[in-house]
Parts: structure tokens; C-alpha cells; sequence
């Protein structure tokens, strides 16, 4: 159900698992394709002592859903669910790539390949409390 008419973008989240929670020790990530999504990216500039400097921020809004775990339980049984974390990569749209650790399809050069419609969360909050417009918000 969508929340409202700017929830309207597909996002495909990678969720990582870490390896200390992995049987072979490995870093694994899970994609999950999210349709209905709020997606926000913005140019902010600003100054250092020698120079200007401009990013980009990324803002993020994932309607409440019933395949999001909290990352304790998701890493027991990360299977048909996802969760959020500091370290996932948030690309637009539906991307088939998976991340395997080999050359070429390393976190950072997904990354890379995507941006500027590409960001690794650096922020999350479970909103989902909130008596309406519940809903987990990404920031990067």
C-alpha cells in the first residue's frame, strides 16, 4: 500500500551480512528489490579551510513491511527478508547485480558503477512506531 503519491521509486537493498555470522567466514550480501519507495537526492555544498566542497545526500523512506527483520534475527535466517544497516548499499531501481567479494563485483564497484543513483547508508531509523505514515528511513 502506498503511503503517499511521492512514494513512487524502486530501490534494490543489499543487506550485509557479516562474516563472523557466516558458517564459511565471508562477507555475504542479500538483495531485496523494494517497490513504493520515497527517494530523495540532493547536492549539498559546503567549505573546508582550502577548498569547496560538494556531495551528495541521500534520503531514503521504505514503506513498513513485513519482510524486515531486525539485523540480530536476520543474520540467523536471512532468506525472503532484509534488513538495514550502517554499511548497506541502496541502489534506484531494480539491479540484478549481486555482490560476490570476486573482482568486478566488489561492494565498491557496485558502488561506483551506480552513483550518482547509488549510496552505502551511513543512517536508519525503524519509524515504524509512529500511528501513521510508518515507515524505515535510509540516510547516506
Amino acid at each position: 500500500m502506498r503511503m503517499n503519491r511521492n512514494y513512487i521509486s524502486t530501490i534494490t537493498l543489499y543487506s550485509r551480512v557479516m562474516a563472523s555470522f557466516t558458517e564459511d567466514r565471508k562477507e555475504k550480501w542479500i538483495r531485496t528489490v523494494i517497490h513504493n519507495c520515497f527517494w530523495k537526492s540532493q547536492i549539498k555544498t559546503g567549505f573546508s579551510d582550502t577548498a569547496a566542497i560538494s556531495q551528495n545526500v541521500y534520503t531514503v523512506r521504505i514503506p513498513e513491511d513485513g519482510r524486515y527483520r531486525p539485523y540480530a534475527e536476520f543474520v540467523r535466517n536471512p532468506g525472503g527478508c532484509f534488513s538495514i544497516s550502517q554499511g548497506d548499499i541502496v541502489i534506484l531501481g531494480e539491479c540484478q547485480e549481486r555482490i560476490t567479494g570476486e573482482s568486478g563485483h566488489t561492494a565498491a564497484q557496485l558502488l561506483n558503477r551506480y552513483k550518482p543513483n547509488a549510496f552505502q547508508v551511513t543512517a536508519f531509523s525503524d519509524n515504524t512506531t509512529f500511528p501513521v505514515a510508518k515507515h524505515y528511513r535510509l540516510g547516506g
